[in-house]
């Protein structure tokens, strides 16, 4: 019996440390093979204490058969800020398209959102034939995935995109890990990760603190119960404790009294007399 309270009481303490993990630092579904490394998010223009020198994506991959080719477009973070993944035949080829010039370059930001702030850095998506000229997205369902990855912390972002001087909301998906987000662009340009009011990206906000100080109080609370409830079932009962103090003998039952070995004369028959 010991053995499985000790085992119940490291399952109990277990479930509560994975319960703080996840409550301090929330972890989806992997979205790459294997163990992925996280770096520090590099910013375009970092402030005290964050790292800097963010990367840049550039390809030229051919045109063939007259469409458009697959390609996966990333930058070289681990793991990367920015990605665009395209299937075969998504943009609508110019006229005399031979190749392809696929970007993904940071650009210092344009005014915040009014309702918000940018987390991380503003990407630019771009892709254009071999004379620079912009290609528009084909009409289709998927064939184009663009991702954005945001700070350590960033919680309930957006995708949004900055054209003709405002932001406007794109239908956004979660990517799988941590501050990873994935939308089906109509068209490219420059997008970010906006979050509606909250504390900058990076900073514990106050929610965060409180909700990481609740855990913690509710794992103490769970782990001295769990102590307490051992203790008490291991130790001694108090009655077995008094009887051992009153001289009574050792706690337990008392035992049975012995038969005796002497044989009792047989009964006489019945109707008969004693001689």
């Amino acid at each position: 019996m010991t053995d499985r309270r000790l085992g119940a009481l490291a399952l109990l303490g277990g479930s509560a440390l994975a319960l703080v993990v996840q409550v301090a630092a929330p972890v989806g579904v992997p979205l790459y093979d294997g163990v992925v490394v996280q770096e520090p998010y590099r910013y375009l223009r970092p402030g005290g204490g964050q790292a800097g020198a963010p990367t840049s994506f550039a390809s030229t991959p051919v045109v063939s058969e007259g469409v458009s080719p697959l390609f996966a477009a990333a930058t070289t973070e681990s793991p990367p800020q920015a990605q665009l993944i395209s299937q075969e035949d998504a943009f609508a080829l110019s006229t005399g398209a031979t190749g392809l010039r696929v970007s993904i370059t940071p650009v210092d930001p344009p005014p915040v959102p009014p309702d918000g702030r940018i987390a991380g850095n503003v990407y630019r998506f771009s892709v254009t034939d071999q004379a620079g000229n912009p290609l528009p997205i084909k009409p289709c369902e998927g064939c184009i995935t663009l991702v954005l990855r945001a700070p350590e912390g960033t919680e309930a972002g957006q995708l949004r995109r900055f054209a003709d001087g405002a932001w406007s909301a794109v239908e956004t998906n979660h990517a799988g890990m941590v501050a990873m987000y994935s939308t089906s662009p109509t068209a490219l340009g420059d997008y970010a990760v906006v979050v509606i009011g909250g504390s900058p990206a990076g900073d514990p906000g106050l929610a965060d603190a409180i909700i990481l100080g609740v855990a913690a109080v509710v794992v103490l609370v769970l782990l001295a119960a769990a102590v307490l409830a051992f203790r008490s079932r291991s130790g001694p009962s108090p009655a077995r404790v008094a009887r051992g103090a009153g001289g009574a003998g050792p706690a337990g039952p008392r035992p049975r009294s012995i038969p005796s070995k002497r044989k009792r004369p047989p009964r006489p028959p019945t109707g008969s007399k004693p001689q």
